[in-house]
């Protein structure tokens, strides 16, 4: 039952809506696979929902992260503090996956088995999506670009070039466009490839969150570059497939949002975060129609719902964001609060009900499918408080220990916060590799 949230999420509850509606096109996307697929079949053709519903989830992060980084005031207390956010669910989501499939009750992937060692390695990095390793569920692609959006993070805060959000979300944009399609898994191309590389990124991380957590100078430096060569390495020479067209836009998202907080803050001028956003948006659009042309696809139906598609999310945050002063309904609020557990369960939940999801869908009518809906939504919320509350929050509150404990000395060693913003403890993502914008529908 939502209850009434602190002052500071009352101050913030815009972004929680945010969540909430990203949540709700990322569980519809999928659901919609087995129910109510006429709806689908209809709403497919004018807006790709999961996309949509990530694209907001990233928009939200950008702009939420540096907030929490400069309050903060400490790289070493800034990766406590995320890694006690998204760990916790994260571990136990993938346990309870693998256990499923061991005992024949979930999918299992045979990739998982071949190389256990490699895949539970590159999981614990957060960046199996661009290692080439196989997920243990297809949801955790999304965190593996929040990691390397906080990888990057870390690097300008180390350098103390943070604020320059606009430039680099420009410099994405422009890269991405120049070098689109981006040539797939150039680092992990064979299975021997992908275990060299994961190993490798492993110690580089080590190496560069050891050093930045030193809290000396040079050595915050030197690990916040490291940790930024290797996000870049990554994002521009082992993407996956799915997102060799918009694989560094989704990034450039991200620090769309960053842009817009510096902005909001009064850090930078509103123009330049402005000029990012467009520049990314047409980006966006010029790779998803690239995209749709190489598949031969560019018609003037395809390239309107690339159109919706950025209107649905970027509309949505800067309505949200104009309307920020307002009071947000509180359910609303309570489902963004709880929309990290919502992203990672709704999928695993879709997977075990799959063979009753089906047949609800195959055989029987509209009023029983919108039935079942409502009856695995209520599921979805329930289950998904559960982990919040047993899950999520004993690992934030313990992070905020920990971080509170080391902040004091680690400051002196690092950039000085800018002003900070009283912001709760914050989740993200979304979908699974759904196709982007710029693709033709698929089932």
């Amino acid at each position: 039952m939502p209850v009434s949230p602190p002052a500071a999420q009352q101050r913030m509850a815009w972004l929680d809506a945010l969540r909430a509606i990203a949540a709700l096109l990322v569980v519809y996307a999928h659901l919609s696979r087995f129910l109510l697929r006429d709806a689908r079949a209809f709403t497919s053709e004018h807006l790709h929902a999961g996309p949509a519903g990530v694209m907001l989830f990233f928009l939200v992060s950008g702009y939420i992260i540096p907030a929490s980084l400069e309050r903060h005031g400490s790289l070493r207390a800034f990766w406590i503090s995320r890694l006690g956010r998204l760990f916790p669910l994260y571990v136990v989501v993938a346990v309870v996956v693998v256990g499923l499939g061991a005992a024949g009750l979930f999918p299992a992937q045979p990739q998982l088995a071949a190389h256990p060692a490699i895949t539970v390695l590159a999981h614990v990095t957060m960046l199996p999506f661009l290692l080439g390793a196989p997920l243990v569920t297809p949801v955790f692609w999304t965190l593996t670009f929040e990691m390397a959006f906080y990888l990057l993070v870390s690097a300008l805060f180390a350098v103390r070039l943070h604020r320059g959000s606009a430039v680099v979300a420009t410099v994405l944009a422009v890269a991405a466009v120049v070098t689109v399609p981006l040539a797939p898994k150039l680092l992990s191309a064979t299975a021997a490839a992908t275990g060299a590389l994961t190993i490798a990124v492993a110690a580089a991380l080590v190496l560069g969150l050891s050093a930045v957590a030193s809290g000396r100078r040079w050595a915050v430096v030197a690990g916040g570059l490291l940790l930024g060569a290797v996000a870049g390495t990554l994002l521009a020479a082992d993407q996956d497939p799915a997102h060799v067209w918009d694989g560094l836009l989704i990034v450039a998202v991200m620090f769309v949002g960053t842009a817009v907080y510096r902005a909001d803050q009064g850090q930078t001028g509103w123009w330049q975060a402005g000029l990012a956003a467009a520049v990314v948006a047409a980006a966006l659009l010029a790779n998803w129609f690239a995209e749709l042309e190489s598949l031969d696809a560019l018609t003037v139906r395809y390239r309107a719902r690339s159109v919706i598609t950025l209107l649905v999310f970027a509309g949505a945050f800067a309505l949200a964001m104009a309307a920020r002063r307002r009071r947000v309904p509180r359910t609303l609020a309570w489902l963004g609060r709880i929309s990290y557990s919502i992203y990672l369960v709704h999928y695993v939940l879709i997977q075990l009900l799959a063979p009753v999801l089906t047949r609800v869908g195959d055989r029987l009518g509209v009023p029983a499918q919108a039935a079942a809906v409502a009856a695995y939504l209520a599921l979805l919320t329930g289950v998904s408080w559960l982990t919040y509350r047993f899950v999520e929050l004993p690992g934030q509150h313990l992070a905020r220990r920990a971080a509170t404990a080391v902040s004091t000395g680690s400051a002196a060693a690092e950039p000085p916060p800018s002003r900070p913003a009283a912001i709760p403890r914050q989740r993200r993502p979304d979908a699974t590799a759904a196709p982007r914008p710029g693709a033709t529908p698929r089932s």
